[in-house]
């Protein structure tokens, strides 16, 4: 082997020299401090949906920032008064836990049934707040507003429904209600949404569940168009009032 002459030798010092201290110097990535967004800024409930309850629990979902841990952490949150319709009587905000090595997690909203929500649509907004646990909530949504009352409303759910039945309006909702014999429909779609399912054991109504309600709601649409001295089905309020109703192709 042929002995390396004193350059040679030079530059492979050198070389390793560089390899190392790339090496040393190489960026670990940014992680930023931990805090947590609601995924989403606007939610609803009614109880409309259950009229047999008179208290129920929505879960507000959050996203969380920064490095995972290993150990439990708690969501804090506060109810921004000046800002909420809703009286004190009607809901309970209480904190959340985050388990350990989730990046997703749930703020529960207590909710009171009270006659006066048969003819009022409420709201409350709610703020992240900082605790040990979670300092950074200038985000994405650090609040969101959670509208609730005891009328016939938009599903919280609807962002699933519509690539079933479309645009939504209360008498479209109301017949697929009266027609499926059902006050509610929860379905999501955990594959394709873009928000994480609120609550899995709630919403757990599968694709085909869905799919066989959706043709059964088209042949009973086209029944009531058909045999209706009144016209076809319109929306009566939303983006599309005064409008035919018009399902989707199946999904």
């Amino acid at each position: 082997m042929k002995r390396m002459n004193r350059y040679s030798l030079c530059w492979l010092v050198l070389l390793l020299v560089l390899f190392e201290g790339c090496e040393k110097d190489e960026p670990m990535g940014y992680i930023g401090r931990p805090g947590f967004y609601f995924n989403g800024n606007e939610f609803s409930y009614s109880f409309a949906e259950n009229p047999w309850k008179t208290v129920d629990t929505v879960m507000l979902p959050v996203i969380i920032t920064g490095k995972l841990e290993n150990y439990a952490r708690t969501l804090k949150a506060e109810v921004v008064k000046d800002s909420s319709t809703a009286t004190e009587n009607m809901y309970q905000l209480l904190e959340g836990t985050l388990g350990e090595n989730q990046s997703e997690g749930f703020i529960p909203v207590v909710l009171n049934y009270v006659p006066s929500l048969d003819d009022i649509t409420v709201t409350l907004k709610i703020q992240a707040v900082a605790n040990d646990d979670f300092q950074e909530l200038d985000l994405v949504f650090p609040s969101c507003r959670l509208n609730f009352t005891a009328k016939i409303m938009k599903p919280f759910n609807w962002s699933q429904l519509q690539y079933f039945f479309g645009t939504y309006s209360t008498r479209w909702w109301r017949f697929i209600m009266e027609k499926c014999e059902r006050t509610s429909l929860p379905f999501w779609d955990d594959l394709w949404s873009p928000i994480p399912n609120p609550d899995p054991s709630k919403y757990n109504m599968s694709y085909y569940e869905m799919s066989n309600l959706q043709e059964m709601i088209r042949q009973e649409l086209r029944n009531y168009n058909r045999n209706s001295l009144t016209g076809p089905l319109t929306h009566d309020d939303g983006d599309l009032a005064g409008q035919q109703v018009v399902m989707p192709a199946p999904y």
